[in-house]
C-alpha cells in the first residue's frame, strides 16, 4: 500500500510539468495475475482482479485520456476497472503473429493522435511491453519474468518521439 501511494505521488508530480508541443505520457503495465486455464486466453485470478482494481487509485491523479489493451481477456480485465473509473472505454488494439513487429508503431500512432498533454495507459504482456519500450526509445528494456506483475514503464513522448523513460514497480 505504501509503495502504491509513493508511486501515485510520483506520477501525480509528473503531471504538474508544463505540456510541451504535442506531448504525451504513456504508462505501460503488464496484465494482472492470470489463471492457468484456459491456457490460450485465461481470466484473472482473484489476486489479479484486486491488482486491476488498485490501478484506479494508482492513476487517479494522472487522469488518463485513453486506456489501451490487447484483445486477450487478461489484458481487457486488467484495463476495465481503470477505464470505467475514468469514464472511458478500453481501446482494444489486437496483437498477433502477423502484426507483432508493427505493433509498437501502430500503438505509437494511436497515442500520438491524442491531444497534447494527454496521458495513456497501455496494458500488455511480459513479451510485448519491453519490445514496445525498446522500439520507442531505442534502448533495451528490462525483461519481465512470468512471475512479475508489478512492473510499470513510463515513456514521455514529445512530437511523437520518446524523450525519456522509467522502469518502475508498483
Amino acid at each position: 500500500m505504501i509503495r502504491t501511494a509513493c508511486i501515485a505521488a510520483l506520477l501525480a508530480s509528473l503531471f504538474s510539468l508544463p505540456a510541451m508541443a504535442q506531448s504525451q505520457t504513456v504508462f505501460l503495465l503488464r496484465h494482472a495475475e492470470k489463471s492457468t486455464e484456459p491456457a490460450a486466453d485465461p481470466e484473472l485470478t482473484d489476486t489479479g482482479k484486486a491488482r486491476a482494481d488498485r490501478l484506479v487509485t494508482l492513476f487517479a491523479h494522472a487522469k488518463p485520456s485513453a486506456v489501451f489493451s490487447t484483445q486477450y481477456r487478461r489484458t481487457v480485465a486488467t484495463a476495465t476497472p481503470l477505464a470505467n473509473a475514468m469514464a472511458l472505454k478500453v481501446t482494444v488494439l489486437p496483437i498477433d503473429k502477423d502484426n507483432a513487429e508493427r505493433y509498437p508503431e501502430e500503438l505509437l500512432k494511436a497515442i500520438c493522435a491524442m491531444a497534447s498533454g494527454s496521458n495513456a495507459v497501455v496494458i500488455g504482456h511480459s513479451n510485448t511491453l519491453p519490445a514496445i519500450v525498446q522500439a520507442w526509445t531505442g534502448n533495451p528494456a528490462n525483461a519481465i519474468s512470468d512471475t512479475e506483475y508489478d512492473r510499470l514503464f513510463m515513456v514521455r513522448l514529445e512530437k511523437c518521439e520518446a524523450t525519456g523513460s522509467m522502469d518502475l514497480r508498483y
